[in-house]
């Protein structure tokens, strides 16, 4: 096991935080990473009401409440969850819903698409945030479901027996514990930017011979392995 940053670890990855498991979906540039709960935590009606708006949702004030509450408690104290900005466009593209400002919530329809390459199927059925369409277009309950095998579907909010899959953004910065083979190799910006620059004033910018390019990557490799280890240091 190694110490990472969540910002240096490949997407799909499996890591523990908070008293929970979570699969790391994406990195943003803002230093946000997207993660979702690897399992459904509960079974819960997206609203009571049969409202399918998420801003105005039971979940949305549970997760927000209660849930997250015992995220905080297991994390005694400061904790790495960020508040967002949920984009409530519906399936079919109506904007009625705006926005909301979350901390936990469930993932969008678009999210749920842009990463259904690393999110293992669930044992049961369980909510997104997206409605079907929205009140002035004469759906006010109708809410999207993932289906045990990944495909899309929908019913009523008020129904209690879909699961809640809960979502959050953390700090990029935040480190877990992973299996060496699960960390990433990759260079990131601000490294690379260093190393051709050094690459740069130390050869010129072009490689008269072989040896010249074997010893620059040789250099390169070095760098960032120091680098790295640098980074650690500090953890």
């Amino acid at each position: 096991m190694k110490k990472i940053a969540l910002k240096n670890t490949a997407r799909g990855t499996a890591f523990d935080y908070a008293g929970q498991s979570w699969i790391l979906l994406e990195n943003d540039p803002t230093g946000r990473t997207l993660c979702l709960s690897k399992d459904i935590t509960e079974t819960r009606a997206f609203d009571e009401g049969n409202c399918n708006n998420f801003a105005v949702a039971s979940s949305n004030k549970y997760l927000n409440g209660p849930y997250l509450d015992n995220l905080a408690d297991a994390c005694n104290g400061a904790n790495a969850f960020l508040e967002s900005e949920l984009d409530l466009t519906t399936n079919d593209g109506l904007k009625d819903y705006g926005t909301c400002t979350v901390t936990i919530f469930l993932l969008t329809v678009d999210q749920y698409r842009r990463n259904r390459d690393v999110i293992p199927n669930a044992d049961d059925w369980w909510w997104l945030s997206t409605a079907f369409s929205t009140k002035s277009n004469g759906y006010e309950s109708l809410a999207r479901v993932v289906n045990t095998d990944g495909t899309l579907g929908g019913d009523d909010a008020c129904y209690g027996y879909y699961g809640l899959r809960p979502a959050c953004y953390l700090d990029s910065d935040l480190l877990i514990s992973v299996e060496d083979d699960e960390a990433t190799d990759d260079v990131t910006p601000e490294h690379a930017g260093e190393i051709i620059a050094a690459l740069a004033e130390q050869f010129g910018g072009t490689f008269a011979t072989e040896d010249q390019l074997t010893t620059a990557l040789s250099f390169m490799l070095g760098t960032l392995r120091a680098t790295r280890e640098k980074e650690a240091r500090h953890e």
